[in-house]
């Protein structure tokens, strides 16, 4: 059976009645589990599910990437709407993140996940056959992470977010590996280094925001070279990628790569 992705909520969206928002939410189908990665900045995601016959009831599980307001700023929805899926999150997931030193961009404040659902993960945690949440994204290159002017509260002092709550999904089927990425703040490079580390397959797949919407021409090209040498089969990028940087990427990539945007439909087999 296929591994079924649709996006639900991305910055773009060319479908009719579907609303997009800046943010990123992805539904996954697998064979035995139904799950829904991040929320997007709001509840539209449970808007766009319906228009795409998704029951946002029967979703087993939840994995929120990390702690920012457009990517959990759906919870509230969904809390309403599912009372049954375990969410999955790293430890600081819901610690308060700032734009700079004063623009508010974490978890919703007044939103809290019941203690019987939250499972915070330490390790890689395999939450269906071959979909593991991956919680440890290494800096293999200093250069691909995006920190600048995002900050946490850490003990009443704000600090400098290195996002060490951000996680992904590595999905292996075929005995090929697919990354999905929320927004890879730590790097997009370093998220796929790190997966391969774990897990040594060919990439079939990466998918999602890889944080270069400000990011120079020749950082894209330097990405697109490192996609090339992991000979990665497709890539479908988008959230905070960028549409320019995309077309860099696309230009520059042996593989195909499309955009992703609401209601796209990604089959792994």
């Amino acid at each position: 059976m296929k591994t079924k992705l649709k996006i639900l909520i991305e910055n773009t969206v060319f479908q009719p009645e579907a609303k997009a928002e800046l943010g990123f939410s992805l539904y996954i189908e697998a064979e035995d589990k139904k799950i829904l990665f991040d929320t997007g900045q709001s509840g539209l995601f449970a808007d766009n599910a319906k228009l795409f016959d998704i029951d946002v009831a029967s979703i087993d599980a939840l994995v929120l990437s990390h702690g920012h307001y457009d990517h959990t700023g759906g919870l509230e929805r969904f809390l309403t709407l599912n009372t049954k899926a375990k969410i999955y999150a790293k430890r600081g997931y819901d610690q308060a993140k700032y734009s700079g030193t004063e623009r508010y961009i974490g978890k919703p404040i007044n939103v809290e996940i019941p203690a019987d659902r939250l499972v915070l993960v330490e390790k890689p945690t395999e939450i269906a056959e071959g979909i593991h949440i991956m919680p440890e994204i290494k800096i293999f290159n200093q250069d691909d992470t995006h920190f600048s002017r995002l900050n946490k509260m850490e003990e009443n002092v704000l600090t400098t977010d290195q996002f060490d709550d951000e996680l992904y999904l590595a999905i292996i089927k075929s005995g090929k590996l697919t990354i999905v990425s929320g927004c890879a703040h730590r790097g997009i490079s370093n998220v796929v280094r790190s997966a391969q580390e774990h897990f040594p397959l060919p990439i079939n797949l990466i998918l999602g925001g890889m944080h270069t919407l400000h990011e120079e021409p020749s950082k894209l090209e330097r990405l697109a070279e490192q996609f090339n040498l992991l000979k990665t089969e497709r890539i479908v990028p988008c959230h905070c990628t960028g549409i320019n940087q995309y077309a860099i990427l696309k230009s520059h990539c042996t593989c195909p790569v499309e955009y992703g945007h609401i209601g796209m439909n990604v089959f792994i087999e």
